[in-house]
Parts: C-alpha cells; structure tokens; sequence
C-alpha cells in the first residue's frame, strides 16, 4: 500500500459507469464537501449540520460517531476556545454510481494549540475519504473518513524549543504528533486510525467504500 492508491479512482473499473456523462453529479458532490469543510473552519454550524445525512458516521483523530454528533462536538469544542484549526483541501476526485458517490481529497489539517507550555503549529496530512448520497434532490454525506500520511510540529516562536511529550502505549508513525498533543489537551486519539503505517486497515476502509459504491454494501 502506498498513499498514491489511496484514491477513490482506484475503484474505476467495468462494474461503475462511465463517468463522462456524470459530471453535472460530481460537481454537486464537490460542492457539499467542500462547503461542509469551508463550514468547519468559519463555524457556520448550520451549514454543516446540513451537510451530513441523518444516518451518517464521521471517523477522524478526535471523534468518531454520526454527522449531527460530530457538529454539535466541533461546534462545543470552538465555544470552548484553545484550539483553532482550518482545513487545506486538494483537488476532490469523485466517482459517481446511480445515487451514490465516492469521494476523496488530500487534506493538511492546520492546527494551533499549547503543547507542555509552548505554542505549536501541528500539520497533519492525509486523504480525506468520504461517501455521499443523494435523496430528495440533495447529495449529503454519508461518512467521512481521514487515511493518515505524515504530520509535523514546529514551535510558533522562533527559536523555542520543541516540548516533549509522552509517547503513547502504541506509538503511530503517520499521525504520531496529533497523537500525542490532542491526546495531552484532553481528546484521546485511537490508535487504530488507517494510515500508510497500517496498510491492513486502508485495504479494510478502502474494500468496504467499492462494496458500498457497487451494490450498497454494509457501512
């Protein structure tokens, strides 16, 4: 497994329709993505709850569990304060079946967060992968998952030293210091996150996305 397989274009073959004539679908599958993201960072909460279909499962570092639960979390963690983030999208490929669609972005989460007394920048990078259907004449978001690549951490003062922390129980190579300062501000990361570090488990998330995609496959 490498991260150039983790793409939702990986799964083009003779069983998905030709996507030529569904481009009009892929661009109303962009636009939701992007304004639910777009939501997030400016918490336009409304926004983004609208984005999520009313059975939707959301699996990232700091939360697992449905759309509504997931807004209501971000939503109550900006009121709190200490934390801010936004999001840096690439290009979203999507691949179009019937009233299903997959999706898939490379995403660098920015992060900005107090780390052992020292202010961090955190950049966690990976490939967001979502599915999407449509009801009632709107596609929305049926889950949302990250596959984790690499992340880095700098001090946002020149010339501080970097903190260290703890290192946990099962150290990941692919989000190893979102583990470790999410973890020591209050929101434990699982480390069973897929990542490049964990090829068994992107297969998993990957196989379960085609089976979805193809003939409705189990969630």
């Amino acid at each position: 497994m490498t991260p150039l397989s983790v793409t939702g274009l990986a799964l083009l073959d003779d069983l998905v329709p030709d996507q030529g004539p569904l481009a009009a679908q892929a661009e109303a599958v962009r636009a939701v993505l992007l304004a639910e993201r777009t939501a997030k960072d400016l918490g336009h909460w409304a926004v983004m709850a609208a984005a999520f279909a009313a059975d939707s499962c959301v699996r990232v570092s700091w939360f697992e569990g449905s759309g509504t639960q997931f807004v209501a979390s971000a939503r109550a963690r900006a009121d709190r304060g200490g934390i801010t983030s936004f999001h840096e999208i690439g290009a979203v490929a999507v691949v179009v079946n019937g009233r299903r669609a997959l999706a898939d972005a490379s995403c660098a989460v920015h992060i900005r967060i107090p780390a052992a007394g020292v202010e961090v920048d955190l950049v966690s990078r990976g490939r967001l992968c979502w599915r999407v259907e449509e009801s009632d004449g709107r596609w929305r978001i049926v889950s949302m998952d990250m596959v984790y690549l690499r992340d880095g951490m700098t001090p946002v003062e020149p010339g501080v030293a970097v903190p260290r922390l703890p290192v946990p129980e099962r150290p990941r190579t692919s989000y190893g210091f979102l583990q470790r300062v999410m973890t020591a501000a209050g929101y434990p990361v699982s480390p069973e996150l897929p990542g490049v570090d964990r090829p068994d488990l992107v297969d998993v998330l990957l196989a379960g996305h085609g089976r979805w995609l193809r003939d409705g496959g189990l969630r």
